[in-house]
């Protein structure tokens, strides 16, 4: 084998291992720079890939994503947004604790930065812990409204939602509300 062939295979292989360099780091890159929100919500489309982490100050609730767990939500219980939480679409039969419930922040968190935030409600002495549905004005009645859950929302409640009887869901909470909720996927 003469020094030329071997030279040729040495840069062959040179050739090969910079292209398998360039490849690697183009992913990573990728996947480093990409929108995280973009990310999060991919990652929210299973629930079972989120897991519950207890932290140290017991007052926050951390989800983090089992692969990727610098992708959080969490919540923070000592700062309810509003306490008393009344809205139409409340089943008042349903729920027998009427004085505690209280809206909160579920944050969605990427690298402890803040992406953003979906607004909760802890019914029935937080018995049940779900989203605050979105309202749409009718457009030929202008004081109806109507309620609705949207796909993140609904992903949400997947991960962190709770429901006072563990046979229930997001769905069957929907469906028992004194307003339907609408679901849009």
């Amino acid at each position: 084998m003469a020094s030329s062939d071997l030279i040729t295979i040495f840069s062959l292989l040179i050739g090969i291992l910079g292209l398998v360099a360039t490849l690697v780091g183009t992913y990573l890159s990728y996947i480093s720079f990409v929108n995280p929100i973009k990310r999060f919500n991919k990652y929210l489309k299973n629930p079972e890939n989120w897991e519950k982490f207890i932290g140290i100050e017991s007052h926050l609730y951390y989800y983090r994503h089992k692969k990727y767990p610098n992708f959080q939500l969490v919540i923070d219980w000592d700062r309810s947004i509003v306490e008393n939480f009344r809205e139409d679409w409340i089943n008042d039969a349903l729920y027998p604790d009427k004085t505690n419930s209280a809206s909160y922040y579920v944050r969605l968190e990427a690298n402890g930065m803040l992406l953003d935030k979906e607004v909760f409600v802890s019914l029935d002495g937080h018995r049940w812990f779900v989203p605050v549905p979105r309202i749409e004005m009718s457009k030929t009645k202008s004081d109806e409204r109507t309620f609705y859950y949207d796909a993140r929302q609904i992903q949400l409640a997947k991960i962190v939602g709770k429901y006072h009887f563990d046979d229930k869901d997001i769905y069957d909470f929907a469906k028992m509300q004194s307003k339907p909720i609408a679901i849009r996927e």
